[in-house]
C-alpha cells in the first residue's frame, strides 16, 4: 500500500508539471539594406533564401520625399524561372505586406529603376519567416526553464 501511495504522489506531481505550458516564438529574420550615393540606380538588395518560408512584411524608405515617383523593381528568381513586380514610390515611406512564399534557393533582387530626381538615400527591409520544419526545435523541462528564469532575474 505504501508503494501505491508513493506512486500516486509521483504521478500527481508529474501531472501538475505537465499542465504548465511554455510558448516558443519563431522570430522572423530581417533582410535589409541601405544605399547612399549621388544617384542610386540598380540593385539595392540581393538575398538568397536558404530554406522555405514566407516574406511577411516590409518597408521602403527614401531619404527625402520624391517630387515625382521613384520606380522600384522586385525580382524573384529560381531554376524554374523568374517573376518581376514593379511599383512606384511617391512618398517617403511605403509599407508592404507581400505574404510571398519562398522556397529554398529562391533569389530576391530589389532595384531602383528610375526617378526624375536623383535618389540619394534608400532603405529597404523585409521580414522573412522560415517554415517550421526548417526551424531547430529544442525541448526543455519546465524545471530547467524556471531555473534559468530565476538565475536571470537574480
Amino acid at each position: 500500500m505504501e508503494k501505491i501511495d508513493r506512486l500516486e504522489m509521483i504521478v500527481n506531481r508529474l501531472m501538475r508539471r505537465a499542465s504548465k505550458r511554455s510558448v516558443a516564438l519563431i522570430t522572423p529574420y530581417p533582410i535589409s539594406s541601405a544605399s547612399f550615393g549621388d544617384d542610386i540606380k540598380g540593385s539595392i538588395l540581393r538575398y538568397m533564401f536558404p530554406c522555405d518560408g514566407i516574406i511577411t512584411k516590409g518597408f521602403v524608405r527614401l531619404g527625402t520625399k520624391p517630387k515625382e515617383g521613384v520606380s522600384i523593381e522586385v525580382k524573384m528568381s529560381n531554376d524554374a524561372g523568374s517573376a518581376v513586380k514593379g511599383f512606384t514610390l511617391d512618398k517617403r515611406l511605403l509599407g508592404i505586406d507581400p505574404d510571398l512564399k519562398v522556397i529554398a534557393g529562391d533569389c530576391l533582387d530589389i532595384s531602383v529603376i528610375s526617378g526624375t530626381d536623383p535618389v540619394k538615400e534608400i532603405w529597404v527591409s523585409f521580414l522573412w519567416k522560415p517554415t517550421v520544419s526548417d526551424v531547430e526545435a529544442k525541448s526543455y523541462l519546465i524545471a530547467d526553464l524556471e531555473k534559468a528564469i530565476e538565475e536571470f532575474t537574480e
